[in-house]
C-alpha cells in the first residue's frame, strides 16, 4: 500500500511539474545587445553612375586607368606623378618630388612597374588614384621621354582632377549574422515580459515589457583611409523609444561591451583585411539600435524600426572630416547628389498576443492602456 501511495504521489508531481512547464517560454535573459554570432551578411554595395567613369583624367578612386602616348622617337619613357610646380630644375635633372606608389601618396595608390621607372620603355602606365581634391592641388602625370639614341629629350602632363564615389549602403540584419533585409526587412518577435507585479491597492497590473535590441548592416564603398558614420537617425512607427547605441566592425559585433560611438569614431581602413594600402573597395560595419518599450509600449501591433545612416571620407588635404566627401547616390548619368534620406533601411518587430476579456469582465487596469 505504501508503495502504490508512493508511486502514485511521484506520478502526480510529475504530472503537475509537466503542466507548470508546458506553455512556458524557457528561462533566459532580456534581449542581447550583440549578435548571436560573427556576421557573414552584408548588403551588397550598389553601383552609382556620376557621368563618366571612364575618364582617365578625372578618375574613379580605386579603379586603374591606362594612360598611353606615341613618341617618334623613345629610349626611355619616366612616368612619374608630382605637385610640384618645379619639375626640371637643369638639363637632365628632375627636380619634382615624386609620388611613390606604395600607398604612402596622398594621390596614387597603386601603379604598374612602368611607374617611377627611368629606364622604362614601356609607351603606357596604368595607374590608381585614391580620393583628394584635384583642384585645389595641382597633380601632375608627367611623362619624360628621351630619345632613342640619348641626345635630346621632351615631356608632357597630364592634369589629374579625380570624381570620387564613397557610397553607403544598408539593410536590416537578423541575430543570427547569416540573414539580412536586402529584399524584405527583417522580422523578429517582440522582446518577452521581463517582469511584472499587482498592486492591491491600486488594483493595477504595472508590466515591464522590456528591451529589444536591432541590427542594421552598412556597406561603405570606395573610400581612402577613413570615414565618419554621422546623422544615423532611428525613428519608429510606433511609441517606444529608439535610440543609436553603436557600431561596431563584424569582428566585434558578436561580443557585449562598449561599441563605437556614432559621430564620434571613425571606421578605420585598418579594420578591413581586404584594404589596399588605405583603399576599401567594401567594408560593412554593424549599426546597433535600442528598443525601450518599458511599461507604456505593449506592442500589440507590429512596429517597423528605420534607421537612416549618413557619412563622410576624410579629407586627406585637411585630415578632417569637413563635409568635402560625403557619401553619395546614384545620379543616373550626371553629377551624383549627396542628401540626408536614401540610404535607410526597415527592421519589423512583429507583435505579442492582444489578450481580451470575455467573460467574465472586466480585466484589472493595466498601464498603459487600463485595460
Amino acid at each position: 500500500m505504501k508503495k502504490q501511495i508512493l508511486i502514485l504521489t511521484f506520478f502526480m508531481a510529475a504530472l503537475l511539474v509537466g503542466n507548470n512547464a508546458f506553455g512556458q517560454l524557457s528561462d533566459g535573459s532580456p534581449d542581447l545587445d550583440y549578435l548571436d554570432a560573427v556576421p557573414t551578411y552584408c548588403t551588397p554595395a550598389l553601383p552609382i553612375d556620376c557621368g563618366n567613369g571612364t575618364d582617365a583624367l578625372a578618375p574613379l578612386p580605386g579603379v586603374s586607368y591606362p594612360y598611353t602616348i606615341t613618341s617618334s622617337s623613345v629610349g626611355t619613357l619616366h612616368w612619374f606623378v608630382t605637385d610640384d610646380a618645379s619639375i626640371i630644375s637643369a638639363q637632365g635633372t628632375i627636380a619634382a618630388g615624386i609620388e611613390l606608389a606604395d600607398g604612402s601618396s596622398p594621390y596614387v595608390l597603386t601603379a604598374d612597374a612602368a611607374y617611377n621607372d627611368p629606364a622604362n620603355t614601356s609607351a603606357t602606365v596604368n595607374i590608381t588614384w585614391k580620393s583628394f581634391d584635384g583642384l585645389a592641388n595641382n597633380v601632375i602625370l608627367v611623362v619624360y621621354n628621351v630619345d632613342d639614341v640619348n641626345c635630346t629629350d621632351n615631356m608632357e602632363v597630364f592634369r589629374i582632377i579625380p570624381q570620387y564615389n564613397f557610397t553607403l549602403d544598408i539593410a536590416s540584419i537578423a541575430d543570427d549574422g547569416v540573414n539580412g533585409g536586402d529584399v524584405a526587412a527583417v522580422e523578429d518577435c517582440v522582446n518577452p515580459i521581463q517582469s511584472a507585479s499587482y498592486d492591491g491597492t491600486a488594483r493595477m497590473l504595472t508590466v515591464d515589457y522590456g528591451t529589444d535590441y536591432v541590427f542594421f548592416a552598412v556597406n561603405a564603398a570606395n573610400w581612402q583611409t577613413s570615414w565618419m558614420p554621422d546623422n544615423f537617425t532611428a525613428t519608429t512607427n510606433g511609441t517606444s523609444t529608439v535610440t543609436v547605441t553603436g557600431w561596431a566592425y563584424p569582428a566585434d559585433a558578436a561580443t557585449t561591451g562598449t561599441w563605437n560611438t556614432v559621430g564620434t569614431d571613425p571606421v578605420l581602413a585598418t579594420g578591413y583585411a581586404s584594404a589596399v594600402n588605405g583603399f576599401v573597395a567594401e567594408g560593412c560595419i554593424i549599426v546597433r539600435v535600442q528598443v525601450d518599450h518599458g511599461s507604456t509600449t505593449e506592442n500589440l501591433t507590429a512596429e517597423t524600426i528605420n534607421l537612416t545612416v549618413n557619412g563622410e571620407m576624410i579629407n586627406a588635404q585637411t585630415t578632417s572630416y569637413d563635409g568635402t566627401y560625403p557619401d553619395l547616390e546614384d545620379g543616373g548619368g550626371v553629377a551624383c547628389p549627396n542628401d540626408l534620406t536614401s540610404d535607410n533601411a526597415d527592421y519589423v518587430i512583429t507583435p505579442r498576443p492582444d489578450v481580451d476579456e470575455s467573460t467574465p469582465t472586466p480585466f484589472e487596469d493595466k498601464t498603459p492602456n487600463g485595460d
